[in-house]
């Protein structure tokens, strides 16, 4: 049988389908571990991924705790919870800064 997940990417609109329990057990442990391969690598990016603190953002940002506020209430620097604590990333920092030197 034809790929499931081909043949719903494909269908134009609503069809029907007539399929074995095989097949289905099939179609479910694909999309099982597509996802699982989808987690591991999200996991393994935030693993790289370092954390500041608000001090240190406001330190390289040149900016005040206000700023800081109004980022994260605007979603321009979201703020990330680790534990009980908040963080942010420095990929979005990068991204900041790179957007300031641009201009």
């Amino acid at each position: 049988m034809k790929d499931l997940l081909s043949i719903l990417r494909d269908a134009p609109g609503s069809i029907r389908l007539e399929v074995s329990g095989e097949d289905l057990l099939a179609f479910s442990k694909s999309l099982i571990d597509r996802a699982k391969e989808e987690l591991a690598t999200q996991v393994a990016e935030a693993r790289k991924e370092r954390y500041l603190t608000k001090e240190q953002v406001k330190e390289l940002c040149g900016i005040c705790d206000a700023t800081l506020w109004h980022w994260n209430r605007k979603g321009y620097l979201k703020a990330v919870k680790v534990g009980n604590k908040v963080r942010y990333r420095t990929s979005d920092i990068q991204r900041i800064l790179g957007e300031r030197d641009g201009k």
